[in-house]
């Protein structure tokens, strides 16, 4: 019996495919271990030059691409396919990106002009549709979002495009706007005078160790409801556990002066 089978993966089997399915073999552990010294060397050598996140980023995403294409030519020709196959192949693969735009592909692909066009860098403080908080990393595939809950949430790169880009950040600082609004039913001065101003000017005091600039404050709306008012505030980047814990706490403030001052009246 054990003849038998011998005979059948013979025939099915010839020592040049076993040997073509070796040196792929071979060429696929040396792309992998390549892809990852690299990625290695990459990242010590941005520790050691203190190049910038984005930039280190940017250099791993292109080294993945080198490796993986030159992996890819090495395994045609083990086939003994040149590299116009790849072309061919690549054409063929252009093709296919219109249906491919939630998969790996169309995410490598807008993770690349992410890269290039840089609409946002790594700590640079986003909202992304309606998903806001400080860019920890861009990788192949997402972009991930350190978020006010204290998550990180993975953004598909793809997705990233097809939404609205808000960036917060203006060099090393993030300069933050968040908006409040109250009904027309107490005066614009003793609203302003009672609850705003007196919640900013404690809230600067105590925290003005982390804040660059004064809390400053405006109107932005009014209609038949009400009055909205815009409380901007400036905090350094790279310190977001500090910023996520503090500017609740002055939007709290006013609000509590407002109660306050409503029952106050009343």
């Amino acid at each position: 019996m054990s003849s038998e089978i011998l005979d059948w993966l013979n025939t099915f089997v010839t020592i040049e495919q076993v040997t073509k399915l070796v040196l792929i073999i071979v060429i696929l552990a040396i792309v992998i271990i390549v892809e990852r010294v690299v990625k290695g060397a990459i990242t010590r050598t941005s520790k050691t030059f203190k190049l910038d996140t984005h930039l280190e980023n940017s250099l791993k995403m292109i080294a993945r691409v080198i490796v993986i294409v030159t992996g890819t030519i090495m395994i045609l020709q083990v086939f003994g396919l040149g590299a116009d196959w790849l072309i061919s192949i690549s054409a063929i693969g252009g093709a296919a990106i219109g249906f491919a735009s939630t998969q790996t592909i169309g995410n490598f692909l807008a993770g690349i002009y992410l890269m290039i066009a840089r609409p946002f860098l790594v700590n640079d403080y986003v909202r992304i549709g309606e998903i806001e908080g400080e860019v920890k990393e861009i990788t192949a595939n997402y972009t991930k979002i350190y978020t006010p809950t204290f998550n990180i949430m993975e953004i598909p790169n793809r997705k990233v495009l097809d939404s609205v880009i808000l960036n917060f950040s203006e060099g090393d600082v993030i300069d933050y706007t968040f908006q409040i609004g109250f009904p027309h039913d107490v005066p614009h001065r003793e609203l302003v005078d009672e609850c705003i101003i007196p919640a900013i000017d404690r809230f600067h005091e105590k925290y003005k160790v982390h804040l660059p600039i004064r809390p400053q404050f405006g109107i932005s709306k009014m209609d038949r409801l009400g009055r909205q008012f815009s409380i901007r505030i400036h905090f350094p980047e790279k310190n977001m556990d500090v910023f996520y814990t503090i500017q609740p706490e002055l939007l709290g403030d006013i609000v509590n002066r407002w109660d306050t001052h409503k029952n106050k009246i009343n």
